[in-house]
Order: C-alpha cells, then sequence, then structure tokens
C-alpha cells in the first residue's frame, strides 16, 4: 500500500526563536514530509523569514486567526492525505516520521497524537512542564483517547471538523467535535516530540496558567474525558487540595531522573497548584464562550 502524502502545518506566531529547531528536525525525517507549511498567523518578527530559509512554503493570514484560525489556513492550503499540526516548539525526534506513518497504518481514518518529552533551563520552567504535561509521557501502548493534543496531532485532510478560531482550550474543542462526527482520537507514545517551551520565569507560567485555565472552562460543558473534569471545570477545589500532585508523580515514577526532579520541585509544585486554581476561579461563575476568542485576553 502507498502510505500516504503528509503535510505538516505549523501555526506561527511570534515564533523566530523556535521554529528553526523545529524547521531542522524536520528537514533530517525519513520519510520526509510531503510538504511543510507555516501559516504566519501576523507576526511581527522574522517568522516568515526563518521558515523561507528552510524551505516551508509560507502562508500570511491578513489578520489574526489565533491557533485555530492559523490552522485552518494551512489546512486549506495543504495537498497531503494527511494533515500533521505541529506547534511552532514542538521539535520532532529522529524517528518522529517513522513514528507517524506506522500510526497512520495501524489506525487509517483516526486522529493521532504523539508522546511530548521535555526538558528547562530553570525551576520554574520544570515546574511549567510537570504541571501540564505528564499525561503526555512516552508510556504504555498505542490507546483510544478522548483528547489529542494540539501540539502534534495528525487529521485526515478530507475530514469535515474544522478548527475554531481562537486560542486557548481549541483543540479540546476539536476533539468534542471530532468525538461527535465519530471520528476515532488515538494517543502513540512510540513516537515523540520535544516540547521546547521559552517558559523559563514565574510570569512565564502565570501566563501558561491563565491559558490553560481558560481553556478548561470553556471546554467543561463538552469534554469527553470525564464527569469529574466537568466539575472541576467549574469548581476547581483539587487545585487547592493539591489532589493532582499524586497523579503526576505516579506517572514520573518509571523515570528516576524526572522523579527527583519533581520531589525537589515539590514546594514550587505546591504554589503552582494554589495559583492554577486561583486562574481557574476566575471563571466558577461565568465560563468563557465555547466558540471565538472574545474575552480570553492573550495570543
Amino acid at each position: 500500500m502507498t502510505p500516504p502524502a503528509v503535510s505538516v502545518v505549523i501555526p506561527a506566531y511570534n515564533a523566530e526563536r523556535t521554529i528553526s529547531a523545529v524547521l531542522e528536525a524536520l528537514s533530517s525525517q525519513v520519510p520526509a514530509p510531503d510538504e511543510v507549511i507555516v501559516v504566519d498567523d501576523c507576526s511581527t518578527d522574522g517568522t516568515a523569514t526563518v521558515a523561507r530559509r528552510f524551505g516551508a512554503r509560507v502562508v500570511r493570514t491578513d489578520e489574526s486567526g489565533y491557533a485555530g484560525g492559523a490552522r485552518n489556513r494551512g489546512w486549506d492550503a495543504a495537498g497531503g492525505d494527511v494533515v500533521v499540526f505541529l506547534d511552532s516548539d514542538a521539535v520532532p525526534a529522529s524517528t518522529w516520521s517513522a513514528g507517524l506513518h506506522r500510526a497512520l497504518a495501524e489506525f487509517p481514518g483516526a486522529i493521532v497524537g504523539c508522546a511530548r518529552t521535555f526538558s528547562a533551563e530553570t525551576k520554574w520552567g520544570w515546574v511549567a512542564h510537570f504541571q501540564v504535561e505528564t499525561p503526555y509521557l512516552a508510556r504504555g501502548a498505542p490507546r483510544r483517547v478522548p483528547f489529542v493534543s494540539s501540539f502534534c496531532m495528525a487529521v485526515p485532510r478530507n475530514s469535515s471538523i474544522r478548527w475554531d478560531e481562537s486560542y486557548g482550550g481549541e483543540d479540546a474543542v476539536f476533539c468534542a467535535d471530532a468525538h461527535t462526527a465519530n471520528v476515532a482520537l488515538v494517543f502513540d507514545p512510540r513516537f515523540s516530540a520535544e516540547h521546547a517551551h521559552e517558559r523559563t520565569t514565574f510570569g512565564d507560567l502565570r501566563s501558561q496558567q491563565q491559558r490553560l485555565a481558560y481553556g478548561l472552562a470553556r471546554a467543561g460543558t463538552v469534554q469527553r474525558e470525564g464527569l469529574h473534569k466537568r466539575v472541576f471545570s467549574r469548581i476547581p477545589v483539587h487545585y487547592f487540595l493539591l489532589a493532582r500532585l499524586p497523579l503526576i508523580y505516579r506517572r514520573l515514577r518509571p523515570d528516576p531522573g524526572l522523579r527527583a526532579r519533581f520531589l525537589s520541585l515539590l514546594p514550587r509544585m505546591v504554589v503552582a497548584e494554589w495559583t492554577l486554581g486561583a486562574s481557574a476561579c476566575r471563571y466558577a461563575l461565568h465560563r468563557p464562550p465555547l466558540r471565538g476568542q472574545e474575552g480570553a485576553g492573550f495570543r
């Protein structure tokens, strides 16, 4: 069987400092993507220049579409059988493409996501990773899941679903729409990309938390990850009770290095859970709208 043609679409806003590593990693993949499209969403830096230097096709938006809108523009421009949405700070591992094609062959017609690896230069950078990314570690076998992160997501190009033109929870809305359309969601930990974000300070962490709280609240009514998430999106007491910390530790337990790092950062993790809870309380009484970017206050 002929393998599907793959178009990689990277939504990018002021991503000059991170996107070069992503494009360099893509250039060495075997098999190589059939095309790489960078959607420059009204950047004010050299994102487009860097993308062209690596041979990527650049699509520039006329007005901000946020992450969801930028993905739609790239989707419309893509010619492959499969469109892989890849964040502008998601650096594919050397075997990423081979793993992607294996997953596409084993799960035809599904939406597929990959595992994450991460590292950080500062303590708050590590906390930012631990607080969000442990569900996507390379653990276990490929499996059906209720949610696939837009960090790295392969979607059949002919799918009828489209992204909500917003940033913050747009992937949860997309996955809810996939469930409604009876499209399978698969997490495959056998291939991965490194999340090379540039969050280094407590302020960076707070920005991440505000967007996370917004996304969880807006998608709380439609997410398919369980009743508990629906309840906690409205009543976020679990952050203040530190109920998530044992779960995060359990996910890290197979990796001695990550486990030791987590324990050394435990006081900061406690603070981070409380501040994430504070951000979530903002939406306890008034949920943000399910569609659109109105009132988000960030990119």
